[in-house]
């Protein structure tokens, strides 16, 4: 089908093109602050230590101060006091380490073991006050669970038949969960549980009371132990010597201080003479020159760097230069209020917003008036805007009822696992190990509070698998995906394309991500032409205006755990 812009590109006018390329340098700020910074820097300092300035150093003013004042003599009057110091401290801290302590009563003592018994029943006393503490507080089921595991209470049988009974309770009571909290049975369920619970902490405060009861019976004194008695050293010459030299050290510090003020504020004026010998022009002027300099160069160099290897600047020039229609631009937009409300909502990824209009735009460009189904490749330069483009897509198409399921070809960065928050293997890179089939690899994930869709993730790997491989397992397996899903998304490589992907594929429809100010247009013109090549239907180009999606890395996805299967959802997808 041809293109609504037209199969060849169309001329744009050279001031438009000129502007489009000026924005596209401003797009590229550490670029230019790079370049910028380095201009500046050499040319201030090629104004100041310019040849022709060299003969007026010698021309020093006069300065104002006649003769700088001397430090050594206030440095070495510090460094004397110190030593005292030091000499005081170490005296002062011996004939502390060497006095004897001050005399101590007769004690009572036990022995080793029955101090050991002692401790670990004051342990479990103390175990069983926090937990009988948080019951008080907090009276839930899991506050008397944690209190009827504790170690001082798993002994007791009663407390063993009182915690099935409770489980009993709470598995018959999740299945009013739904019905609400005003239904009788709930009610009075939650009523029986409360007093299993009770039945629990009273055990358990009797259970503390008897601990206590041993505890008093072992603080009986084992043995009596004399401290002898020693004499005390008199320490307060050295505090006082200590005292003097600490004196001496702020009294000196003071001083110096006061000299190196003088000497510095002597040291600025010289310094402010040479200068203004040195310089023809202020220094204001050097500096504002120098900026200037350094802006100018850094944005002519971006400037012929987009001249010389052009970026995409918005969605008229990209359908201009590459004679595709541009389906959508997604920008970011503010969260809405409505999506904090409900918990599927909120703890969904920060990139999933299918609701968004260019999601949309893009899902009424795939899914033609009549069609009963789906089967888009999407790929793109930055896999991760493919992906994250890819999920929204697909959590349209299962709002609309559609079986969907979207795959990841791309082992290296599992940009699906990472934008959906899920583990990445097993995955397709298992299945074409054949360490695992389709099903095994096939993960679900909620898109909704109603509505799932099944993962195959990329699996894990270090190198990309041969585009070649991955073209001739969806050429055998296309056929079977398309009987089981009517949306089937595929996000993929801008090589992986290129070798024929979308070709083998019953529907060869592709959508190519660029990411405006950053995209090239002869990259993304190469792209569009080896899907055609490759026998691929590009359907048109999804443009990115915003910072790149900022998805974890392989080795954070990696140590992810695996998603969480509830009840609802096994509920919802038929899963056992």
């Amino acid at each position: 089908m041809p293109q609504m812009t037209g199969e060849f590109p169309r001329p744009i006018a050279r001031a438009v093109w000129l502007t489009a390329r000026a924005r596209n340098a401003m797009h590229r700020p550490v670029f230019i602050g790079a370049v910028g910074i380095g201009t500046f820097a050499a040319a201030l300092v090629a104004l100041i230590l310019a040849p022709q300035q060299a003969k007026r150093v010698g021309q020093v003013a006069t300065v104002t101060v006649d003769v700088r004042p001397d430090t050594m003599p206030f440095t070495a009057a510090l460094a004397q006091a110190r030593t005292r110091l030091g000499a005081a401290d170490s005296s002062l801290a011996f004939a502390r380490a060497h006095a004897a302590t001050t005399p101590k009563p007769t004690v009572d003592t036990l022995t080793p073991i029955l101090t050991k018994q002692r401790d670990s029943l004051s342990v479990a006393v103390n175990d069983l006050g926090a937990l009988l503490t948080r019951v008080e507080s907090a009276p839930l089921a899991a506050s008397y669970r944690a209190l009827a595991e504790s170690p001082q209470m798993t002994t007791n049988p009663r407390v063993k038949a009182l915690l099935d009974s409770l489980a009993e309770v709470e598995k018959d009571r999740e299945a009013f969960g739904t019905t609400g909290g005003a239904d009788p049975v709930y009610l009075a369920l939650t009523a029986r549980a409360t007093e299993i619970g009770r039945g629990i902490e009273s055990i358990a405060q009797d259970r503390r009371e008897a601990i206590r009861q041993q505890i008093s019976k072992i603080a009986m004194p084992a043995q009596r132990q004399t401290v002898a008695e020693s004499p005390v050293a008199d320490t307060a010459a050295w505090t006082a010597e200590r005292d003097s030299a600490q004196s001496l050290v702020v009294q000196a510090t003071t001083a110096l201080t006061e000299v190196r003020t003088k000497a510095t504020s002597y040291d600025r004026q010289v310094a402010r003479a040479k200068e203004e010998a040195k310089l023809d022009a202020p220094p204001v002027a050097l500096l504002g020159a120098a900026l200037v300099f350094g802006i100018a160069l850094g944005f002519g160099a971006a400037f012929v760097g987009e001249m010389r290897h052009p970026r995409i600047s918005d969605e008229h020039e990209a359908e201009r230069m590459t004679g595709a229609r541009v389906l959508a631009t997604i920008r970011p937009r503010p969260r809405s209020p409505d999506r904090k409300r409900r918990s599927a909502d909120r703890e969904a990824p920060p990139y999933f917003d299918p609701a968004a209009d260019g999601y949309q735009l893009t899902y009424l460009h795939v899914a033609r008036a009549g069609a009963s189904r789906v089967m888009l490749t999407i790929a793109g330069e930055d896999t991760g805007i493919a992906a994250v483009v890819a999920t929204n897509v697909a959590a349209i198409a299962a709002d609309e009822a559609r079986s969907t399921v979207i795959v990841d070809t791309d082992p290296r960065t599992s940009p699906v696992a990472a934008a959906l928050r899920i583990h990445a293997e097993p995955g397709l890179t298992d299945v074409m190990d054949r360490r695992v089939d389709w099903t095994e690899a096939t993960s679900q994930v909620m898109v909704g509070r109603d509505r799932t869709i099944d993962v195959i993730p990329s699996g894990m790997s270090t190198t990309s698998r041969n585009p070649a491989d991955v073209t001739q397992l969806f050429k055998t397996e296309a056929a079977r995906l398309a009987r089981h899903y009517e949306a089937i998304v595929i996000v993929a490589s801008v090589e992986q394309t290129a070798a024929g992907l979308p070709g083998v594929l019953p529907i060869p429809d592709t959508i190519l991500c660029a990411r405006i100010g950053h995209t090239r247009i002869a990259n993304l013109q190469a792209a569009l032409e080896a899907v055609r090549v490759a026998g691929g239907n590009p359907l048109g180009i999804v443009l990115w205006d915003a910072a790149p999606p900022a998805l974890p890395s392989p080795d954070r996805i990696a140590r992810s755990p695996r998603p969480v299967h509830t009840a609802e959802m096994r509920a919802l997808t038929g899963a056992g």
